[in-house]
């Protein structure tokens, strides 16, 4: 076969081709939604949150979603409806190629718990806030303080981006992740944590150089407190700069 007439069949066979993609296409547009499919992604956290509730809050924003045509499903609708979860992160949303409308997104990872006067309520390394779920829990850093300013939702205030930003620390850094059990923001923002040993306060004050502070304090756990007891003292400050200050318990006999 001559090369021009190859060419010739090449161009038809494309083109016979992109048509056929077109008609598809045009005749996926235009079939009913076969349904909602939710695919969520865990990771290593407690399940805070399921299928089918992410599938309620969609439907319950778009009740007609099930009764469009392909070609009228709105993916960025969809997708800012499931982001409604609290929950959830990296949210998206399109349809299968049989006509399901797909619904991915991570749960957030909660890396301490809030209690924020009578409200309690988890934040994630971002610092979003979610609520305490019904169906799990995570063992997790837990937060408080003598809070005076409103809690808000959507963005932090000074003295809960304190304890974010602590906690974040904590959980970043592998070697102090394990010594924290409890953070706590004072009225004037300085910032205390009760350890997971000993009978004693940490006063961190405010979260600059939170590297140099954790490891003043490890090296004093390693070299001070053996000598002197893990019961010798009732707080331990790192507020100062190169220093570790500590009160002496009224334990001691």
């Amino acid at each position: 076969m001559k090369r021009p007439y190859k060419i010739l069949l090449i161009l038809i066979g494309a083109i016979a081709l992109f048509v056929l993609v077109v008609v598809a296409n045009l005749s996926r547009n235009h079939s009913q939604v076969k349904g909602l499919e939710v695919d969520l992604r865990y990771g290593r956290t407690p399940v805070l949150v399921d299928e089918q509730t992410v599938a309620d809050t969609v439907l319950a924003a778009i009740p007609r979603l099930l009764m469009l045509q392909v070609g009228q499903v709105d993916r960025e609708a969809v997708a800012e409806a499931a982001a409604r979860v609290p929950y959830l992160k990296d949210v998206t949303a399109s349809v299968s190629v049989s006509g399901m409308v797909v619904v991915r997104a991570a749960q957030r990872r909660p890396i301490a718990r809030l209690f924020y006067g009578n409200r309690e309520l988890y934040f994630d390394d971002e610092g979003v806030m979610m609520p305490v779920s019904r169906i799990g829990e995570c063992d997790v850093l837990v937060a408080g303080g003598d809070f005076v300013e409103p809690l808000c939702i959507d963005s932090l205030n000074t003295q809960t981006e304190a304890l974010v930003n602590l906690a974040h620390f904590l959980d970043d850094e592998r070697k102090f992740r394990g010594m924290i059990d409890q953070i706590y923001v004072e009225r004037n923002g300085n910032l205390l944590m009760v350890p997971k040993l000993g009978d004693h306060i940490i006063e961190l004050g405010d979260v600059r150089n939170l590297d140099t502070k954790f490891e003043n304090l490890m090296t004093f756990y390693r070299k001070g407190m053996p000598r002197a007891g893990w019961e010798s003292y009732s707080q331990i400050s790192l507020k100062y700069d190169g220093q570790v200050v500590c009160t002496k318990s009224n334990k001691q006999t």
